[in-house]
């Protein structure tokens, strides 16, 4: 392994804090992972890590996850110092990866037309919600989530560390056009539903056995109407308390898992 690295110009430091930056990000095609259970995920997953920056302290898990990958790669033992400004956390796990993205083409995607279930997440914009979404639809064994344009960042630190590694189970697709979607699906039969907080049938009175596009809207002001003349109908979950409403990555959740239960799918236990 490299000696320590104490000096913040050194072109691995420079590079790496410029992932932070949305268009650095999508013009390398690359994004930082940080910790040893991502990293181990990412690996795992056959996503393809290209650099991998570390602390003295890291030294060990450096070796680990470099040892599973099938080509040599840069490794630097970089100060806590300049682990402190890579890292946009306040308390930094010590090794970070850097790794190439890992969402598909809307047209490599779409071909396959076999997918029963799918998660869109339309103009959401919180970075813990969209990574929440991710891991619900992960969860649920979606064939595909889907980000339209206007929605954070699919590979935002936070969305990263929100979704702990559902970015490396799922087929994702960013950059939506909810319109031309809404077209594709429904020539293969798939139906558009589209979850609102206060307007649409009952979530429970709806039949998802068939193949169903879920759709949640932005946190703050749902479904556009734009989105609404595409969908079949909205669907809502009825209040029992006081609270106003659940939270989009909450609501998904108990509208996805109603959907298995009608499929008498096991999501994921015994």
């Amino acid at each position: 392994m490299n000696q320590a690295i104490t000096n913040k110009n050194h072109y691995a430091v420079k590079r790496a804090r410029r992932f932070r930056k949305r268009a650095y990000r999508d013009r390398e095609g690359l994004f930082l992972v940080e910790g040893l259970n991502l990293l181990s995920e990412a690996v795992r997953s056959k996503a393809v890590l290209r650099e991998l920056l570390y602390v003295d302290s890291r030294t060990d898990e450096a070796r680990l996850i470099a040892g599973q990958v099938s080509e040599p790669i840069p490794t630097y033992k970089i100060s806590e110092g300049l682990m402190g400004l890579v890292s946009d956390v306040v308390t930094n796990q010590g090794i970070v990866g850097v790794l190439e993205q890992v969402d598909e083409g809307y047209e490599e995607f779409m071909p396959g037309g076999d997918a029963s279930l799918l998660l869109v997440a339309d103009q959401v914009r919180d970075p813990g919600n969209l990574g929440a979404l991710m891991r619900i639809a992960d969860a649920a064994g979606a064939e595909g989530f889907m980000l339209t344009t206007g929605s954070v960042d699919l590979y935002n630190p936070k969305v990263v560390r929100s979704a702990a590694g559902s970015h490396f189970h799922l087929p994702l697709v960013r950059g939506v056009d909810l319109q031309v979607f809404a077209g594709d699906v429904r020539k293969r039969g798939m139906r558009l539903w589209g979850l609102d907080p206060h307007s649409g049938r009952s979530y429970l009175e709806v039949d998802y056995r068939e193949p169903t596009a879920l759709i949640v809207g932005n946190e703050s002001f749902g479904l556009e109407e734009e989105g609404r003349r595409l969908i079949d109908g909205t669907v809502q979950i009825q209040m029992s308390g006081e609270a106003e409403s659940l939270n989009v990555a909450s609501a998904a959740a108990v509208v996805i898992f109603e959907a298995l239960r009608q499929r008498g799918q096991d999501a994921g236990g015994t």
